[in-house]
């Protein structure tokens, strides 16, 4: 066929001579054949054609050709350790925390009161009644401590937790120092006149009784007494039978045997219960001394 001016195709004739179209060249071609040759080489090694009896993989976006998976990189796989570390850990730490503060593994079976001298300890026990059962890790100190706090005769108290089931709780009782008079009783107070018991007679009490009644407690003269009874060594108060203040400056002991005590202030008392316990040490009741005077305690006299 031959093409005359691009309007009209005319058939070729028998007769009519053809010419051979000349190979292309220069440097052009030559170039074009060489990407053509390399990109054939890459798509070679990236794809193959599966044997006939291979059936063709699911996705593929190729007839007859499969796609080769590269290995991924070194962080992904880093990161995704991490990942799966940590929720183990965090799996770890949900289930140990299950187990401490859930579960019976750790629960109270056992309460144990220490120090109660003055304290019925079945009160303490009562008091923590409501722990029994509940896991030591999820108990409250503080807590425990309100809760027995309230008896009058403890001051403070020490929490110990024992695993796996034991609850102590350790009492700081209250000091009693004074008793007073109350109709046919006496009631022992401590150095703040808390009151702790009662007694049916002074020598139930067990120590000096503060002349005046229970009026007393609300006067500066009782905390003048109680602050000479409590800096007091036991072996002197253990010997006392009475104290008394007319005023703040006049405070006096009276021992069970009729010896007396001229103290004077609650002023320097420490000082004074130590030259008073050096005085009855070394003078005693058979001495004959029938008054110590420490109201001066740099210059203490005996009569």
């Amino acid at each position: 066929m031959r093409v005359n001016d691009g309007t009209k195709v005319t058939p070729l004739a028998d007769d009519d001579d053809l010419e051979e179209v000349p190979a292309a060249g220069g440097r052009f071609s030559a170039w074009r054949r060489h990407r053509q040759q390399r990109g054939a080489a890459r798509t070679l090694t990236a794809t193959r054609v599966p044997p006939e009896h291979e059936p063709a993989r699911a996705g593929s976006t190729a007839v007859g050709a499969t796609v080769v998976a590269f290995p991924g990189s070194p962080g992904a796989r880093r990161r995704r350790r991490r990942i799966g570390a940590a929720l183990g850990v965090l799996a770890v730490l949900a289930v140990l925390a299950g187990i401490l503060f859930l579960s019976p593994v750790l629960a109270v079976r056992d309460v144990s009161v220490r120090g109660a001298e003055l304290t019925d300890p079945s009160r303490v026990e009562s008091a923590l009644d409501v722990y029994h059962g509940v896991p030591l890790t999820r108990i409250s100190k503080n807590e425990v401590r309100d809760r027995v706090g309230r008896i009058p005769q403890v001051r403070s108290i020490e929490v110990l937790l024992e695993p796996p089931h034991h609850l102590v709780v350790e009492l700081h009782e209250r000091v009693p120092v004074a008793a007073l008079e109350d109709g046919d009783e006496f009631v022992v107070v401590d150095s703040e006149g808390v009151e702790l018991m009662t007694a049916s007679t002074a020598a139930e009490a067990g120590v000096p009784v503060v002349t005046g009644g229970r009026d007393v407690l609300e006067s500066e003269r009782f905390e003048a007494v109680a602050d000479v009874l409590a800096a007091l060594p036991e072996s002197v108060l253990a010997q006392l039978r009475t104290a008394s203040a007319e005023s703040l400056s006049s405070v006096e002991l009276a021992f069970a045997d009729g010896r007396t005590v001229v103290w004077g202030t609650a002023e320097d008392s420490e000082l004074k219960s130590q030259v008073l316990r050096e005085l009855v040490e070394a003078r005693g009741a058979d001495s004959g001394v029938g008054t110590y005077d420490v109201s001066s305690p740099t210059r203490p006299v005996v009569r």
